[in-house]
């Protein structure tokens, strides 16, 4: 891959390359085309595997799609390849299905849940490096509320940013997310629960301006049923920190990605 520096510019095909923006990187990007035909693809024995291959992918794709969907709220604060991340997390996930066959196995996030807390969706302000690890997540007995507290929280302490910032506040996403399995019928991958978009809940903090004072942080978020009354569906808990660098008027105004989120709390039944 290559990327142009030159005087001509261009977007599209050009025999066997092709020219496209990437907007994550902020440049124009150059690669060659290449591999086999479709129809070598679909029928040759040599390509089997990688027909294999190709189809859980698209089954970790259905899945990360509805994963990042669920977190729209802080979608802002996320970096614009977070979903490779996801892609990343969900793999190993499914190749722990045992059950299924090659090119057939689902995404069963009871398997593996604590994969999800190492998402990285923001490369370029990873959640570790923003915030002190000082806050602390608890889901209520009837597994209905999640609850998000910072006990003594100091901004000009507990905080680290690029740059001076003026304010800060804290977000609560709690979202239902299904598992993903092959369905014979449709001959595609679908989540073995449905309906669950509705499912998300979130809950923003005031702006805590700048300074040495300590605070008490916390937030809650609740559904109206506990997640776990079916099977085959995990509950997904997101922090998320929001950074101001400046104000108008004393109203803080946080400019777009300036912050970060993860994933702090999975729950399967």
């Amino acid at each position: 891959m290559s990327t142009i520096k030159g005087p001509f510019d261009f977007t599209g095909s050009f025999g066997n390359i092709r020219c496209y923006d990437d907007t994550a990187m902020g440049k124009r990007i150059l690669s060659r085309k290449g591999g086999p035909t479709r129809d070598q693809f679909l029928n040759h024995p040599k390509y089997a595997r990688q027909r294999e291959y190709s189809k859980e992918f698209g089954g970790r794709s259905k899945w990360a799609s509805m994963l990042k969907a669920r977190f729209s709220d802080v979608s802002h604060l996320m970096y614009a390849r977070c979903f490779n991340q996801i892609m990343i997390a969900a793999n190993p996930i499914q190749q722990l299905d045992l059950t299924g066959k090659n090119g057939f196995r689902a995404v069963v996030v009871k398997n593996d849940p604590g994969r999800l807390l190492k998402i990285d969706f923001n490369e370029r302000r990873p959640f570790g490096k923003v915030i002190r690890d000082i806050y602390a997540i608890n889901l209520s007995p009837d597994k209905k509320t999640v609850t998000l507290t910072i006990p003594g929280f100091i901004s000009s302490r507990d905080l680290w940013w690029v740059s001076k910032f003026y304010a800060v506040r804290f977000y609560l996403v709690i979202a239902q997310i299904a598992d993903v399995a092959w369905n014979d019928v449709n001959e595609k991958y679908e989540p073995v629960v449905s309906g669950l978009e509705v499912h998300t809940r979130c809950s923003i903090s005031n702006w805590f301006i700048k300074n040495s004072l300590s605070v008490d942080v916390a937030l809650e978020a609740s559904f109206d049923q506990t997640p776990f009354c079916s099977e085959g569906k995990s509950m997904i808990v997101v922090m998320g920190v929001e950074i101001a660098t400046s104000s108008t008027n004393g109203v803080p105004n946080p400019p777009t990605k300036s912050g970060s989120i993860a994933i702090v709390g999975c729950y399967t039944e």
